[in-house]
């Protein structure tokens, strides 16, 4: 073998190393536990724009399950702390998905304050 030649196994011992390294650092299957409501505040004070949320997810919304059934777009609007300012770049954008759910919400909210 030629003296800067690479023997094929290390390489393959040093990419799977490689991987592993990356698997600890961002685990993809990692489950988040804070997150922020991006979305309008809504009527009553039952939740506020950008209040900080604890928890699984399950969690969030099995708590704000009746502020879910009313206005089904606020689950939509629950984002992972980690997203946040992409998020919050996506909710000001319009055009995108993330800005329809936030003007459907506020749409929500201002026909409901006519009934």
């Amino acid at each position: 073998m030629a003296k800067n030649a690479v023997n094929p196994e290390e390489k393959i011992s040093a990419e799977t190393k490689v991987v592993e390294t990356q698997k600890t650092i961002t685990p993809a299957n990692k489950e988040y536990q804070h997150f922020v409501y991006i979305g309008p505040s809504l009527p009553g004070g039952r939740l506020k724009s950008n209040t900080v949320l604890r928890g699984k997810i399950a969690e969030v919304k099995e708590y704000y399950k009746d502020v879910l059934e009313k206005y089904p777009q606020v689950a939509r609007l629950i984002v992972p702390i980690e997203k946040l300012g992409e998020s919050k770049e996506k909710v000001q954008t319009s055009g995108n998905i993330i800005n329809k759910y936030y003007n459907d919400v506020v749409f929500a909210i201002v026909n409901n304050k006519e009934e």
